[in-house]
């Protein structure tokens, strides 16, 4: 499972989700982190310019999440995101590792 966690600083949990360029990405296998990097998009790459779904964009960093954990998202695209088969979670936490073993991830 890849997870994308919005982060500008690489250390904690933002929100704005659509204008976030900076995201903490957590591979996890069997409810272990496999894998953690940072990536920092382009303006253009932002959620909110992205018209199409991230599944589209073979090219896009974040093409394969399973899961995306912020602390604010507009409603317009975490449909987009959600109908993308991407699970979002909203969470008031700004410490993504806590943040990521308070929720459930199972696979729909």
């Amino acid at each position: 499972m890849k997870i994308a966690i919005s982060s500008t600083d690489g250390k904690t949990i933002c929100g704005d989700a659509g204008s976030c360029q900076g995201f903490l990405i957590y591979e996890i296998s069997k409810n272990q982190t496999v894998h953690q990097t940072y990536i920092e998009l382009s303006r253009a790459q932002t959620l909110k310019r992205l018209s199409s779904p991230i599944s589209d964009s073979s090219d896009h960093p974040l093409t394969g999440i399973n899961a995306f954990i912020t602390q604010s998202i507009e409603k317009e695209l975490q449909s987009r995101l959600e109908s993308d088969d991407i699970k979002v979670i909203k969470t008031k936490d700004l410490e993504p590792l806590m943040a990521l073993n308070q929720i459930e991830l199972t696979r729909h």
